[in-house]
């Protein structure tokens, strides 16, 4: 316990060097207005100074540093032509900075968990890869030794990235008192909306301040249903029931308002109303017929024929991915619930145990989280190829031109970006105020060990499996099919898990003084 507060103390020292001598740089550059495009950083330091000063350090050092090859796996949208172009554009700067080229290994987004898991599997080396809490999960995969501890790189050479971001979010990249991955800074709150296509919205009259709960998307639903032939009302993929609309914490099943901090069974009665809900919008025709069973959400929209949808972030300014994802339409984003901080797990990047130069695979994910050339670089390819420069702040993104992924947060520190055309020009102010005002979880720091059920964890997945995507999708009438969900949970052991994790949060709660 001791080294692992010695490694956290160093890592807050190395932190509060970085940010004196950003500052410092800062102070000695004066006030400098000629790059338009800075954004605060997550930390409050200015993210250009603080990419001057990680530039100019690898610059300096990248001559006299043996030249490697880094490979990085990543999940991408859908496949782009231009993608060699613009790795060896990349490789431009991460040769001249830290003298390596990197492999740029992207995976679309159905398929990545099941490759990596085949990859990781067969001991191949490889040095980046991206992780999250929902796809390819970070805690399973430290857990199986898939991810190189990174306390001394980051009190190193990375000791820069360390700087751009509050220790809360390096909190959720922790596993075991020491950090395994290095998070993308971006919207980390949880906002759920519904996004509505303005065209219908727009021609129809909808109040959108009306909807207020889950339940009032239906008046809409049924006006596109009796008006709008081939007009899909409501997709969805697999569900979208989300338990901060009805005010349980994210961290553990547990209701905002229970000072008692009971934990909550699977299936709560919350859970029985809304498989009621969508069974109705199912037998009524709102909701696409194969939602039970498509891979992606983007599956459910991106043709342009979906007039709403259910989105558990509601970032600011996702109005314009949506509109690149859904055929080019306008959207309107609807926010059900104040957010909730939901911690950073939602995309990071990690170094692979397998890694053979895991220092310069450090220098590369500093240089991507603070290099706007880079980021820019990966997120919308080639200037005058894949996009044009409207100003020093806003681009327009050309979807056919060979290189376009959508995804701004799989690399990177999201404020180093440039805007798409159409996005607000406050848009990283709104993730910046968005992050500080959401609702912080009581139980930020709880870990479950997981390990004393592991069975019967893999007993409930494996009914989860066969129910949960039916049933929450409206697919399967819950009058018939829950009581058998219940019923199998039970001899999967639910029960057990539950007990286990309110045993856990008890002692973690005295440990806190909280109980």
């Amino acid at each position: 316990m001791e080294k692992t507060e010695n490694k956290r103390n160093g890592l807050r020292f190395a932190m509060a060097l970085a940010l004196g001598s950003a500052l410092a740089l800062t102070s000695a550059c004066g006030n400098d207005n000629s790059n338009s495009n800075a954004s605060p950083s997550p930390s409050g330091t200015p993210s250009g100074a603080s990419a001057s000063a990680s530039g100019s350090a690898s610059a300096s050092s990248g001559t006299e540093l043996k030249p490697v090859e880094l490979t990085w796996y990543y999940p991408q949208n859908a496949e782009n032509p231009d993608l060699k172009l613009v790795n060896d554009e990349v490789n431009k700067i991460t040769q001249a900075k830290i003298n390596a080229t990197i492999k740029l290994k992207p995976i679309d987004f159905g398929n990545y968990e099941q490759k990596m898991n085949t990859i990781v599997a067969s001991g191949e080396a490889f040095d980046l890869i991206w992780t999250s809490n929902w796809l390819f999960k970070f805690d399973t995969n430290q857990k199986k030794g898939v991810f190189a501890p990174l306390d001394d790189l980051l009190n190193t050479v990375g000791k820069d990235l360390y700087a751009t971001m509050q220790e809360k979010f390096w909190n959720d990249a922790e596993q075991e008192g020491s950090i395994y991955a290095v998070p993308n800074f971006q919207i980390s709150a949880s906002r759920p909306s519904f996004v509505l296509q303005k065209r219908f919205v727009d021609k129809y009259n909808f109040d959108t301040h009306s909807i207020k709960k889950v339940e009032d998307l239906e008046p809409f639903l049924k006006t596109i249903k009796e008006n709008e032939p081939g007009i899909t009302p409501f997709g969805t993929t697999r569900g979208f029931y989300s338990g901060l609309l009805y005010g349980i914490d994210t961290k553990v099943p547990v209701y905002y308002d229970d000072k008692t901090y009971t934990v909550l069974p699977d299936i709560t009665d919350e859970l029985r109303e809304y498989y009621k809900l969508v069974r109705s919008w199912y037998t009524k025709g709102y909701i696409n017929e194969d939602a039970a069973t498509l891979k992606s959400a983007a599956d459910a929209y991106n043709k342009g024929t979906t007039a709403a949808w259910f989105d558990v972030t509601g970032k600011p300014g996702s109005e314009v991915e949506f509109k690149a994802a859904d055929g080019g339409y306008d959207v309107v984003l609807v926010p059900l619930a104040q957010p909730v901080f939901t911690g950073a797990a939602s995309t990071m990047n990690a170094i692979s145990r397998t890694s053979k130069n895991p220092e310069r695979a450090m220098m590369f994910l500093q240089l991507v989280n603070t290099d706007k050339e880079l980021y820019n670089l990966l997120v919308y390819g080639i200037e005058g190829k894949h996009y044009t420069k409207i100003d020093d702040t806003y681009i327009k993104i050309d979807q056919n031109a060979g290189y376009f992924t959508n995804s701004d947060w799989v690399f990177g520190n999201v404020t180093n970006g440039y805007l798409p055309e159409g996005a607000p020009a406050d848009k990283f102010e709104q993730t910046l105020k968005v992050n500080d005002e959401a609702r912080v979880s009581p139980f930020s720091g709880f870990s479950f060990n997981s390990e004393p059920v592991k069975t019967e964890i893999a007993n409930m997945q494996a009914v989860r499996d066969e129910y949960q995507a039916s049933l929450g999708t409206g697919t399967l009438d819950p009058e018939k099919y829950l009581p058998i969900y219940e019923e199998k949970l039970k001899k999967a052991g639910s029960d057990v898990v539950v007990a286990e994790t309110q045993k856990q949060l008890d002692e973690w709660l005295k440990q806190k003084g909280m109980k």
